[in-house]
């Protein structure tokens, strides 16, 4: 049995040509495609959210990562790319990361 649950929603025009559309070029059906767009959205959401959250020093990028549910490697991507500079590389965080463990 799944673990669906019915969510109804009301969506303007553009949005449901949206989905339509995603629906055609996919070559899915619009409740898959719906979910995909759904799920890519929420984790773009989670990336903005998190960039702002550590840019303001709120969130560390380890922290970050988890919440986006990407490698910090990646986040450090992410960040350079919205142009956040750190002081710390992705091998002083690996050696941050080791010690830890020894400790």
């Amino acid at each position: 049995m799944s673990d669906a649950e019915f969510f109804g929603a009301r969506l303007e025009k553009n949005i449901t040509r949206m989905v339509e559309d995603t629906a055609i070029e996919e070559r899915v059906d619009k409740t898959k495609a719906l979910k995909e767009l759904i799920v890519l959205g929420r984790k773009q959401f989670m990336l903005k959210k998190h960039l702002e959250l550590y840019r303001t020093g709120k969130c560390s990028i380890d922290k970050a990562a988890k919440a986006v549910g990407i490698t910090v490697a990646e986040m450090m991507e992410e960040t350079s790319k919205a142009g956040i500079r750190s002081s710390e590389s992705a091998e002083d965080y690996r050696k941050s990361l080791e010690l830890l463990r020894k400790a």
